[in-house]
């Protein structure tokens, strides 16, 4: 009771900080905050593909692209999807028109719908592909993001080519990002503490002692993937209702390797390394933007120095990782009610004493 009163006092924290900022902060700081809760969603994601499982996924954004797309689809006026603008859209998404529905529910609708379809399509890929490790997996799954991109600028009937599609409702608010990003941080704690967690983290560890012991690995190493590709397609829904637009790069190589740098910045088998990652690689470019003008070191001035912030955040991810090789956190979790007696940290494993006729000692 202890512990669920700290979570929930937690959450209400988060919600006076969400109501001042709703409030009080300008619309670019606004969207900034927004910002950081979609990336918590997509780390976090990732954090269970990648970090769980010991498999190197490079096309997670992949499913963000196709979760935004669906969303956008779904969302977009009817005027938007008439035939003559995008023939190749089915009757019934076309004349589907959710503009009129309250905004929350839409906006859960478009997400649920873009989660989903990305699930569908993580089990058609990730059945063959969570069969192979190390680099081929990487290999394998960047050219599945290849083939997202590719399809999505030339599918002009139903994407609207490169130049995406606009204008998307804006329903996305702080209210409906944060709601998802505590779905996404619960889930995935929720599924680390649980059996198939400690299925998923045993493969990661040594892949050939669990399958000694009957861990079925390619079943744990889909289910994190589908897992995470649900939460990244519906972090992709929230992106496109958020700035209003979606175009093909703006899923690409580019945020592909910004995800990776939250996750391995903050550890890659920690939820809590995932969302601080998040946090810092959204908020750290936008401030030390400022370095840019204006700057002294010394007895040089210059007026501008532009890509000054990209290299001092070059230079911390080096530090990092030759200090602190498996991220921030590596493994561990950062726990809320670590001050309560009695409590264990999330990589301890509660003892039980042995009972009268049960074995002893079991050693894996």
């Amino acid at each position: 009771m202890a512990r669920n009163s700290v979570y929930i006092a937690a959450i209400g924290v988060l919600c006076l900080f969400l109501w001042y900022a709703n409030a009080q902060f300008t619309d670019y700081r606004l969207q900034l905050v927004i910002l950081v809760a979609i990336n918590i969603v997509v780390a976090v994601s990732l954090t269970m593909a990648n970090g769980f499982t010991g498999v190197f996924s490079l096309g997670q954004i992949g499913f963000m692209a196709i979760g935004a797309y669906v969303g956008a689809l779904i969302s977009l006026p009817t005027i938007w999807k008439d035939p003559i603008v995008l023939p190749g859209l089915p009757s019934w998404l076309s004349s589907l028109d959710t503009t009129t529905w309250p905004h929350w529910l839409a906006l859960v609708f478009a997400c649920l719908a873009g989660g989903v379809v990305a699930t569908v399509v993580s089990v058609v890929v990730g059945y063959p592909l969570m069969r192979l490790s190390g680099n081929y997996v990487a290999v394998a799954t960047l050219g599945f993001l290849i083939i997202v991109n590719t399809i999505l600028v030339q599918w002009d009937s139903v994407t609207y080519g490169s130049q995406g599609l606009n204008p998307i409702p804006t329903y996305a608010n702080v209210w409906s990002a944060y709601a998802w990003a505590v779905i996404a941080i619960y889930a995935a704690s929720r599924v680390k503490r649980s059996s198939f967690g400690r299925s998923m983290i045993a493969s990661r560890d040594n892949l050939i002692a669990a399958q000694a012991i009957g861990i079925r690995v390619h079943r744990a190493r889909l289910l994190a993937f589908c897992l995470s590709s649900f939460l990244t397609g519906v972090g992709g829904c929230l992106l496109a209702h958020q700035i209003g637009t979606v175009a093909p790069n703006a899923y690409y190589f580019t945020t592909t390797f910004n995800i990776i740098i939250m996750v391995v910045l903050g550890g890659l088998g920690s939820v809590s390394g995932a969302v601080f990652g998040a946090i810092f690689m959204t908020l750290a470019p936008e401030y030390l933007r400022d370095l840019e003008t204006n700057v002294s070191i010394g007895p040089l001035h210059y007026s501008e120095a532009f890509g000054l912030s990209q290299i001092i955040l070059a230079v911390v991810f080096i530090v990092v990782m030759i200090l602190r090789p498996k991220g921030l956190l590596g493994d561990r979790e950062l726990d809320l009610a670590w001050w309560l007696p009695g409590r264990k940290s999330g990589g301890d494993v509660e003892t039980v004493p042995p009972r009268e006729g049960d074995v002893a000692e079991r050693t894996i």
